[in-house]
């Protein structure tokens, strides 16, 4: 009974007695009895007899119920007789192992005839007047076999033993407890002696058969040897009642894969199952392929494809270009998968337009273990990415690129996947990837950020002014300019005009009454002047304040937005909790005071304004304008000594006022005081208030990267889930140790930096090479877990900039001149120290190696690891040949192991060329793809499991290069436990 599905999980009970012994039921009525149980297979194993095993065969035939022969026997061993059974095949060496020949071949060679036992039935009961019948169920149980000669008949022709063990009546170890140690109150573990373990360990016993499912565990370990649980039924309705689950073909050799995979069996409900039935939309239960109804194409392709797909794991093998990748391109597509790096599906292979386009011609659909199927498509669509994904599929293109990438982007992003999968849906508030749970829980963290990023900007504002007054050229502008303002002082100062007396004039009361009244003229357009002047700096302020006050009012309109525009957000979640968002959180924002008081204030400058207008009549300038007139009439009735005397007090007014100007103040600009005290500061004190400042900025740099650092606590609660599942399995991972690390990293600096700074300008960073080198030695200098570091990196950087440090001499440069057009010292500082290169990320390890340290196979091996073993998503897993980038050692070490673990949660449908993959990993069901060239280019298929001998030659021949080339290299391997004595 092979199966196309493979190795199914099946109810199996290897221990029923019939009426041919001691049992109580016919052969139909075990039967019957099993049907109604959904055991699909038993073995007849009477006692000493095999007279019912081909009835039974013949009658569970048409029921589709396996039936294996089998006979039990007493041994010589033990107290009340080890029992063993022998469990043998339908037929072995082309010779059908029927009642007959097992009774002429097992059975009567140890002994054991029908004459005997019913002479051994008559010498116990001592009465001759039964029925033989009644003496041969007597004597069967009168005689016993030698253990080792009935355990070499049955393996002569390919049967296997079984051996009552553990806490089973006539078990080894209860009939044997007088080899072990102690005298009573023996466990299995102690009651081994030297018969026993040779019958275990060189191969007498092949099954235990016991009752308590934990005593497995024990001839596991200890002898390697699988263990069954049976009814042992002697009652009709004890069939079944004790039955093992078996993943195996229904058939005598898939019996036998127990020996090599115990995992094979289960003494419950196997878990992929109860996930099956809860869950049946989960699993592909099998993939169609057709030609459309308008098909016209010659070569034949997929015609009439059915493929079963078993739910565990499935290994697609072919030579090279027969098919393999065509299957899961295929299913990926119908199961609208997002990766869509397809291998075979590609406009170079079966989408090719010309001749004909094949994609557009033939149609494909995937049935699941709900019954439903997933929308018929031709192959030249797309997936359907409105629709949910529903598997996993990783194109060997795909793992490839992922792997031998320089860009981890992508890398990392299947890794979030991963990540996201472990948070508890309440520690996912609401979102629907690890990326948005991130920025919603550093909403306010970056917010923080950008105000700490704003006052470092304004010092750096204040920093380059600093700078720029550092520059020699600054310095020598400004002596330049102060002897300028010197020599224009000189010069000034020659220009004094000549005195001239003050005429006389006290015998002429006209000429006394006109110079008082000239005096009170000059003093009044003195006093106006002033006034004007003072009415020019309050007009000067008023503009200035009112506009600062209506900014400000801008400003403040936006934050009372803002906080409304919070407020409304909050108010439901607050109000989830009998909170009212008003009660909790009130803004009061008078915009009309502020309006109040930029009236007043404009109503001020109005009327500023008004004293300025040189057209009002009573304005200051109208009067100012008025007086001088009134001065110059009244000027004009002195003499001549009197007209020259006032035009020399004039002229020296102006003279005195052009020296003051000169001469300035350390506050008024472009003055001899004001360059003084410009360069006086410059040698003073400029570099101390630069150097405060500098560190001013570290420090703010400083707290930015605390600020940042609170980012790290989150993404280390985010991962604490992962990080307890991988401590959980250590043991599992120890081989391929791998850990979680949330910390800083810079993140294309290079690329921004030099959209900055010019190569080509001389300087530290000179040279596309040697400043990309130098940049990228800077920040591999990094210490990534100390904060500081990265503040350090910054001002290293801002250094290399201000000193040539390429020959060692560390001349200086000035950052201005290797700016490249556009940009500017401003931009350059905040990108510098606003440390928005600086990233948290989640670093991945594995044997203490960060990802970027991996090699193509590390980073491969550890992808599977992620998808195989920590990846929680239960939907079906396509790969094509996960081994393409590790070596076989590392397939062994890696893959073998985590796709058994995959298989149990999750279904499993793999491309392989490594015998490793396909029969270590057991998988349960094979499928060899081929096309035939000659023939149109059919597509055809075989299924089955391993144990099916037409798969098993088929795996032998792809993946092993023929029987007899596998032979040739087993002779030539040394095994590695033997020790060599030369």
């Amino acid at each position: 009974m092979n199966s196309k599905f493979g190795s199914l999980w099946r109810k199996w009970d290897l221990h029923i007695h019939t009426d041919a012994s001691d049992g109580k039921g016919t052969c139909e009525e075990i039967l019957k009895e099993a049907a109604a149980k959904k055991i699909s297979c038993i073995a007849v194993t009477d006692h000493h007899t095999v007279a019912n095993i081909d009835i039974m065969k013949s009658l569970a035939e048409p029921m589709k119920i396996k039936v294996i022969s089998g006979v039990e026997f007493r041994t010589e061993y033990g107290k009340a007789s080890v029992h063993m059974i022998g469990l043998f095949p339908d037929e072995y060496n082309g010779t059908k192992l029927d009642a007959d020949f097992l009774t002429e071949n097992v059975l009567n060679p140890l002994g054991i005839t029908r004459s005997k036992m019913i002479l051994k039935g008559k010498e116990t009961l001592k009465d001759d007047t039964k029925d033989d019948e009644i003496y041969f169920k007597t004597g069967m149980f009168q005689v016993q076999v030698n253990f080792k000669e009935a355990a070499h008949l049955i393996h002569k022709y390919g049967g296997l033993v079984t051996v009552h063990a553990g806490s089973k009546s006539n078990s080894i170890d209860e009939e044997m407890k007088h080899e072990g140690k102690a005298k009573k109150n023996v466990s299995i573990e102690d009651s081994l002696g030297p018969v026993k373990e040779e019958l275990f360990n060189e191969g007498y016993i092949d099954i235990c058969d016991i009752t308590n499912p934990k005593e497995a565990i024990f001839y596991l370990k200890t002898f390697g040897k699988p263990s069954i649980t049976t009814s042992d039924a002697h009652e009709v309705k004890e069939v079944g009642t004790k039955a093992c689950w078996i993943k195996a073909d229904l058939t005598f050799e898939g019996l036998k894969q127990i020996l090599a995979e115990p995992e094979r069996v289960s003494y419950d409900v196997p878990e992929i199952l109860e996930r099956i039935r809860k869950n049946p939309y989960k699993f592909i239960k099998g993939l169609q392929i057709n030609r459309t109804s308008t098909a016209t194409m010659p070569e034949k392709w997929f015609d009439n494809i059915d493929i079963p797909l078993n739910p565990g794991l499935v290994a697609v093998i072919g030579n090279k270009g027969g098919g393999k990748s065509a299957l899961t391109d295929i299913v990926a597509l119908c199961a609208d998968t997002a990766i869509q790096n397809w291998s075979f599906l590609t406009p170079s292979k079966f989408r090719m337009a010309k001749p004909y386009n094949r994609s557009k011609q033939t149609e494909a659909s995937i049935e699941w273990f709900d019954k439903s199927h997933s929308t018929i498509k031709t192959l030249d669509m797309s997936s359907d990415t409105t629709q949910p994904e529903r598997v996993k599929y990783i194109p060997q293109n795909f793992l490839e690129t992922l792997c031998t990438t320089e860009d981890d982007n992508q890398f990392e992003s299947e890794l979030k996947k991963i990540i996201f999968q472990y948070l508890e849906p309440a520690k996912r508030y609401g979102q629907n990837d690890l990326d948005s749970i991130i920025n919603y829980l550093t909403k306010e963290n970056t917010a923080s950020c950008i105000g700490i990023q704003d006052m470092i900007s304004k010092i750096n504002k204040d920093i380059i002014e600093k700078e720029a007054m550092l520059d020699p050229e600054y310095k020598k502008k400004l002596a330049n300019d102060l002897a300028f303002k010197q020599e224009q002082l000189s010069n000034a100062q020659t220009s004094k005009p000549k005195e001239i007396q003050k005429p006389s004039i006290e015998d002429n009361p006209e000429a006394q009454q006109s110079k008082l009244k000239i005096e009170q003229l000059q003093d009044a357009c003195r006093q106006l002047e002033l006034n004007i002047q003072s009415a020019r700096d309050s007009r000067e302020k008023l503009i200035r304040l009112i506009q600062d006050i209506t900014v400000s009012k801008d400003k403040l309109i936006r934050l009372t937005m803002n906080i409304e525009s919070e407020k409304n957000e909050l108010k439901s979640l607050y109000a989830g909790i009998g909170l009212n968002i008003d009660d909790v959180l009130t803004i009061k924002f008078n915009k009309e005071l502020i309006d109040s008081s930029i009236g007043k204030l404009s109503e001020q400058l109005a009327e500023i304004e008004q004293n300025l207008n040189e057209t009002k009549e009573g304005s200051l300038v109208y009067v100012y304008k008025e007086t001088l007139e009134q001065l110059e009439v009244a000027k004009e009735k002195l003499s001549a000594p009197e007209l020259e005397y006032q035009k020399y007090l004039k002229d020296k007014q102006e003279w005195e006022k052009m020296i003051e100007d000169i001469i300035g103040t350390p506050d008024k600009n472009d003055t001899i005081k004001f360059l003084q005290a410009r360069i006086e500061y410059i040698e003073r004190n400029l570099q101390m208030d630069l150097d405060q400042q500098k560190e001013l900025r570290k420090q703010y740099a400083t707290e930015l990267m605390l600020k940042k650092h609170e980012v790290l606590d989150i993404y280390n609660n985010l991962f604490a889930p992962i990080v307890k599942f991988i401590e959980e399995y250590k043991e599992d991972l120890k081989d391929y140790p791998i850990e979680f690390d949330a910390s800083f990293a810079i993140r294309n600096f290079a690329d921004r930096f030099f959209d900055f700074i010019s190569q080509q300008a001389s300087g530290s960073y000179y040279g596309k090479e040697q400043g990309a080198l130098r940049i990228k030695e800077n920040v591999e200098s990094v210490e990534e877990d100390k904060i500081e570091s990265f503040v350090h990196f910054a001002c290293i950087v801002n250094d290399d900039l201000s000193k040539d440090k390429r020959d060692n001499q560390n001349s200086i440069r000035q950052i201005d001149s290797q700016l490249k057009k556009g940009h500017s010292k401003q931009e350059l500082y905040d990108f510098i120290y606003g440390m928005d290169y600086v990233m948290p990320f989640f670093q991945l390890k594995m044997n203490g190696k960060p990802l970027s340290s991996l090699s193509p196979g590390e980073r491969g091996a550890l992808l599977l690891l992620l998808y195989l073993f920590i990846d929680m998503d239960d939907k079906p897993l396509i790969i094509d040949q996960p081994e393409e980038n590790l070596d076989n050692e590392s397939v062994f070490k890696y893959l073998v192991h985590f796709i058994k673990a995959a298989k149990k949660k999750r279904q499993i449908i793999m491309v392989t060329h490594n015998p490793n993959l396909a029969v270590v990993c057991d998988a349960d069901q094979i499928i060899q793809m081929k096309i035939d060239k000659l023939h149109g280019n059919e597509v055809t298929y075989e299924s089955g499991a391993i144990e099916n001998p037409k798969i098993n030659k088929i795996i032998v021949d792809i993946l092993e290069g023929t029987y007899p080339a596998f032979h040739n290299r087993d002779c030539k391997y040394f095994d590695k436990s033997l020790k060599i004595k030369i």
